[in-house]
């Protein structure tokens, strides 16, 4: 209990050791989003599944195509489908795939509404053209069923700041603890200098 005390007193003296890597991390997260162009996204979602036996489900396609649209192979097929100076790293940018069981959801975001639902589509065209081809499946029926559920045309804005201010605050707290942590450990070393006197 002792030592609780001391370390408070110690808190007391340098709160300035807390307060001031707290800020400093906190901004570091917020002064990008300052500046930043606003963000906007669209959406697709479709089911996948199988045509032909290829011992895979389209569970299982669904499973393994957020992997696969990752892949420098893929995104880059899909840049040449968009044209128009695209960039493999652009897709990959703006890209974002997520799988519930059959379902599959591309998601492309970025601060130029005009090239999202291209780059989408592009995503979705090179899915159906490829099949399982992207599964490495070369033999066969390649073929995979595509079917729409929810599509999302028209570019929304996306809320940057909420996740922005949940970094902050997360980087703040980070700062906070590394100043205790330095506090701490100046505390005790001031202990143990005053000891040996």
């Amino acid at each position: 209990m002792d030592d609780f005390g001391r370390l408070t007193r110690i808190i007391r003296r340098r709160w300035w050791a807390l307060v001031v890597p707290a800020l400093v991390f906190l901004l570091s997260a917020l002064v990008p989003a300052i500046g930043a162009p606003p963000q906007y996204a669209v959406s697709r979602t479709i089911l996948l599944t199988n045509r032909s036996p290829m011992n895979d489900t389209g569970d299982t396609l669904a499973y393994d195509f957020p992997a696969i649209s990752r892949s420098a192979a893929y995104q880059t097929k899909v840049a040449a489908l968009v044209g128009a100076d695209m960039t493999a790293a652009a897709v990959a940018a703006a890209l974002d795939v997520r799988n519930d069981n059959r379902a599959v959801t591309f998601t492309v975001s970025g601060s130029d509404p005009t090239t999202l639902v291209p780059i989408r589509d592009a995503a979705v065209a090179v899915l159906a053209r490829d099949g399982t081809l992207l599964w490495g499946n070369t033999s066969g029926q390649t073929t995979v069923n595509i079917a729409d559920l929810a599509h999302q045309d028209d570019p929304q804005r996306v809320a940057i700041w909420r996740d922005q201010l949940a970094a902050a605050v997360l980087r703040g707290l980070a700062g906070a603890l590394l100043g205790l942590l330095v506090i701490t450990i100046r505390g005790v070393e001031g202990a143990d200098a005053h000891a040996h006197e």
